[in-house]
């Protein structure tokens, strides 16, 4: 804005528009925006307190209030820049958090499930996939996202190719052996009495989960890729529905052939109540006659390899009751699992015949996936 004063001198007044510069100022903030990560902890059972595992990061943030101001100042003045003022973010969860402030006290919850006869493959990826997860905190009242703390899953990230369920059939990719970590914190989770938002069974019954809790109780995961359609996720979540911070520890065992995962907080008292396996519909385990052997060039010359092991079909039905320390009922809620039959799968390398039995290894779990 220019004036005249009487003299006939100009003068040259600057008005600035603080919403248009505070929208300018709001473009930023997502790009300099960084989440804060929590530290990690496990829980000491003799000193009843917290064992840091990994240090809490800040996160970060635009100060637009103070930027603002800062270029109010300096606006009318020769000085042309003015910087971002960025302020941190120090997560609820950080480095020196004690086990009494965010009420962790003792053990809530812990389920195993075992992989007896998997391949070297598959244990490596279970052990890779639950490092993922060893020392998470979650929030009150905060939903967990299995996926959100998966990752990526490539070699680049240290997973090996095995055997993997996609499409309700078993083939060769990279991964396979993760879903063992997500049954064994579904599980987990389950026995917890937290809200389950979202879970899915695997395509057809697996035999690694027949010990333990049973079919009706696997989580399969599925997270895709940058490229693939968000749409086909798949994941396990749950709500931590108490005012107490919920801390995970698991465990994997070579020489049990186990994982372990336990959840550390502070008991509502609640009780629960599983009702189950119950079996609906159930169809016959498929015959020789429908078999499925494919060729498989990894393999040696002469060599027959079972992948799969012939299974029923079958609508599962389990139920769980969460019994508040009143003894009122919160929930009572069936969880339906529906499995495809599944025949006998064999890979077979060069110079085999398909449906040579005699090629097929008598150990059932020799070159079990």
């Amino acid at each position: 804005q220019r004036t005249i004063a009487d003299d006939g001198t100009q003068q040259h007044n600057m008005i600035v528009d603080e919403n248009a510069v505070s929208y300018w100022l709001n473009q930023y903030a997502n790009k300099i925006y960084r989440e804060p990560e929590n530290a990690r902890f496990y829980f000491d059972d003799a000193t009843q307190d917290l064992v840091l595992v990994s240090p809490h990061v800040n996160g970060r943030e635009l100060d637009v209030e103070a930027t603002l101001d800062a270029f109010l100042e300096q606006v009318n003045t020769p000085n042309r820049s003015v910087p971002f003022i960025v302020k941190e973010i120090e997560p609820t969860v950080h480095a020196g958090a004690t086990a009494e402030e965010l009420g962790i006290t003792e053990l809530i919850s812990e389920k195993v499930t075992w992989f007896y006869g998997s391949s070297d493959e598959r244990k490596h990826n279970i052990a890779r996939s639950a490092a993922n997860f060893y020392g998470i905190v979650i929030a009150p009242y905060e939903e967990f996202s299995f996926n959100d703390y998966l990752g990526t899953i490539s070699e680049d990230d240290g997973y090996t190719e095995g055997l993997i369920i996609v499409g309700g059939q078993t083939i060769k990719g990279i991964g396979g052996g993760v879903c063992q970590v997500s049954t064994t914190l579904y599980q987990t989770a389950f026995w917890a009495g937290f809200p389950i938002t979202s879970r899915l069974e695997h395509g057809y019954w697996l035999s690694y989960y027949n010990d333990g809790e049973g079919p009706g109780m696997d989580a399969t995961v599925y997270s895709p890729g940058a490229d693939e359609d968000p749409a086909f996720e798949v994941d396990v979540k749950f709500i931590n529905n108490t005012p107490y911070h919920l801390l995970m520890e698991n465990y994997y065992s070579a020489e049990n052939e186990a994982l372990t995962f336990k959840f550390y907080s502070t008991s509502m008292g609640r009780t629960i109540e599983k009702d189950g396996p119950y079996f609906e519909n159930i169809t016959d385990v498929p015959g020789p006659s429908q078999d499925r052997w494919e060729f498989d060039e990894d393999l040696a010359e002469g060599e027959v390899k079972q992948i799969d092991w012939a299974t029923e079909g079958a609508d599962v039905f389990v139920t769980r009751r969460v019994i508040n320390a009143d003894g009122d009922v919160i929930e009572e809620r069936t969880f339906a699992s529906h499995y495809i039959p599944y025949p006998n799968t064999y890979h077979y390398g060069p110079g085999v015949e398909p449906y040579d039995y005699s090629l097929v290894p008598d150990d059932p779990f020799t070159h079990r996936n």
